[in-house]
């Protein structure tokens, strides 16, 4: 059985034996909730590389104006830029446009979202004793978003979601 069908078919399964053994038929069973995330899983397990960048680009977004701030100089985004963009390129998906970014932080970190996105923090910058690894960091980050590993995380969370809606565990 294809792998694109095996979670949506596990949630309704799970769904369906748990309404049939509710021993309150009073409880308003959550149809539309859980309808909407199975929508949402099937969508997560068919994301086509256009719609992952879509989704990267909007969460870009919303770090950027939440979460991270950049870092505001050049030399050093162009620095990261030229290790990333040549790491990208030896990927297993060069074919997505990968953004490189530099976050004002002197945390030694470093992350990527879905769709291209790696964020390097400045205080990895400052700690690596070379290029070779500050590069290995990047080339990570750079697995991480070949692997579709947010793309994969996101689907998890759409399974345990509805599971707790299922069960009536969701905090609703």
């Amino acid at each position: 059985m294809s792998r694109k069908l095996i979670y949506p078919l596990i949630s309704v399964f799970i769904a369906t034996s748990l309404t049939i053994s509710s021993v309150s038929p009073s409880l308003a069973f959550p149809w539309r909730d859980l309808i909407l995330q199975g929508i949402q899983l099937i969508q997560l397990s068919t994301l086509s590389d256009n719609q992952e960048v879509q989704l990267g680009k909007q969460i870009n977004n919303q770090l950027i104006g939440r979460e991270v701030r950049l870092y505001r100089n050049r030399n050093a985004q162009r620095y990261i830029n030229r290790i990333g963009q040549r790491l990208a390129q030896a990927s297993s998906r060069p074919e997505i446009p990968y953004t490189f970014q530099v976050v004002d932080d002197d945390n030694i970190n470093a992350f990527a979202t879905m769709g291209g996105f790696v964020y390097i923090n400045t205080g990895l910058m400052k700690a690596a004793d070379n290029e070779a690894e500050l590069a290995s960091v990047v080339a990570h980050e750079i697995a991480h978003i070949a692997a579709r590993h947010a793309v994969k995380q996101m689907r998890q969370m759409a399974i345990a979601q509805g599971v707790a809606t299922a069960t009536g565990l969701d905090e609703k």
